[in-house]
């Protein structure tokens, strides 16, 4: 199975990070086929940023489609915001998936009510309303905007992961929720270097996008495999 990782940020170290945690996370079974958007910004933090690189993402998914034509098995856009991801699944015959959604979705499984802590001090309004575009608005308690903007990323990830473990203790210390969600590509990994709220659960984004990217791949090459099987009962 092969899984196309889209990094809308204009930052390849930042890509390299996340498709050496997928290969690890994902096994052998799935080959990562990693790309980062030659145009843009850094970081997206902005409704600007994100319309600019929806535009860009739609653009690269298409010139791969009509260049090779699928050759992948599911595409995630990684990128916590999900810029285009409407767009890219309108035009994909695959599973496209987004960090955002995955984590959302996955909090529900886990949990009554999740809170947020993203980079960005945009972020918190635009993740409301993606949200509310879910119709999810109602299980978030609080989206914790932590300031990233100083640093150089990866490179600083140390004063990233202390930044992050501050907003933590904060949302600790105000009431603890079912689960916690570290969100965006910069944060990508550090959940796992983090401790978990009193009786709640820390979730990695990136790592639940991988996992559903991971059950998607496995439903479309098992329903494959069915209808062959349904092909020779017929036959």
């Amino acid at each position: 199975m092969r899984l196309l990782l889209l990094n809308g940020n204009s930052n390849a170290a930042m890509t390299a990070v996340m498709a050496d945690r997928a290969r690890h996370w994902l096994g052998e079974s799935v080959t990562v086929i990693e790309e980062t958007a030659e145009e843009g910004v850094p970081y997206i933090g902005s409704r600007r940023d994100c319309a600019l690189t929806a535009a860009s993402t739609v653009r690269r998914v298409e010139a791969r489609l009509a260049r090779s034509g699928v050759e992948v098995e599911a595409i995630l856009l990684a990128c916590f915001g999900e810029p285009g991801l409407d767009a890219v699944r309108e035009i994909s015959p695959v599973p496209v998936l987004g960090m955002l959604e995955a984590s959302v979705l996955s909090a529900l499984q886990l949990g009554e009510r999740f809170a947020i802590i993203t980079p960005g001090a945009r972020w918190p309004r635009m993740i409301e309303e993606r949200l509310h575009a879910l119709g999810v608005s109602h299980h978030c308690l609080e989206i914790v905007p932590v300031v990233i903007d100083d640093l150089a990323l990866p490179a600083q990830r140390d004063e990233a992961r202390t930044r992050v473990a501050e907003a933590l203790a904060g949302l600790e210390a105000r009431g603890s929720p079912s689960v916690v969600i570290i969100g965006g590509a910069a944060f990508a990994g550090l959940a796992r270097e983090l401790s978990a709220p009193e009786g709640g659960r820390l979730l990695d984004a990136f790592d639940a996008a991988l996992a559903q990217s991971l059950a998607l791949m496995r439903l479309e090459k098992d329903g494959d495999c069915r209808d062959v099987v349904d092909a020779k009962f017929r036959g």
